[in-house]
């Protein structure tokens, strides 16, 4: 994990140089071009999500039809539906993937930063004149207001347009609503800087959903290879 966490300082180092060699020097934007860099090295498990996604909203009716088929029996239900997946060749865990490799980076990132832009123990190479963003003063304090929000928000707003099908599940709906709030209350207690990475990974999944739903053939096409 120290590896990741200096890889990742590194990281944030080298693309504020690139900022300040664009005049504007700032670990703000550099966190932002930092996030935009991750989501596009991600994008193929991103992709392979979104398919996966795609092909179990087609395959939803013969799910229904067997959870009716056999209401009485649970462990026929799951057996029936697993023999459907491996027929259909879907799995539903496939989504879960880019989130499995994203953890890492949170973590990461999260002991990154609490050292980062710290004034005493921050890296020798960090300028921490440059570390104010908009309205936070500090990337490496908690902002306990208005980020929480967009964090929340953006949370929000990407678990809606990556919810399977129109006819969402009760878990779902709870889901919508919860897990924002419990992520944007914890929030309250990252470093800046965390919170803005989360928000602009949400933003970026967002574009993603929009670009992939602009351009359905991307997904038809490889469900139809299979």
């Amino acid at each position: 994990m120290n590896i990741l966490v200096d890889f990742l300082s590194q990281s944030i180092q080298f693309l504020y140089n690139i900022t300040r060699m664009m005049g504007i020097p700032n670990y703000g934007l550099a966190i932002i071009l930092f996030t935009i860099l991750v989501k596009v090295i991600l994008f193929p498990l991103t992709y392979r999500q979104l398919r996966s996604m795609k092909r179990m909203q087609e395959i939803q009716p013969k799910v229904q039809e067997l959870q009716k088929k056999y209401k009485g029996n649970p462990q026929k239900a799951q057996q029936a539906m697993m023999e459907l997946y491996q027929k259909e060749g879907v799995n539903p865990l496939g989504g879960c993937l880019p989130l499995l490799v994203q953890m890492p980076i949170l973590f990461a990132l999260f002991s990154a930063l609490r050292t980062f832009f710290d004034p005493v123990h921050h890296p020798a190479y960090v300028e921490l004149s440059h570390a104010n963003f908009l309205w936070v003063s500090n990337l490496g304090q908690p902002d306990p207001y208005i980020l929480p929000i967009l964090v929340a928000l953006g949370t929000f707003f990407q678990q809606k347009v990556s919810m399977v099908g129109g006819n969402q599940d009760q878990t779902q709906r709870t889901m919508l609503v919860v897990m924002p709030l419990v992520i944007g209350w914890m929030s309250r207690s990252f470093s800046a800087g965390l919170s803005l990475y989360w928000v602009t990974f949400s933003l970026m999944g967002i574009l993603e959903q929009w670009f992939v739903r602009r351009k359905p053939h991307l997904v038809k096409e490889e469900i139809s290879a299979k």
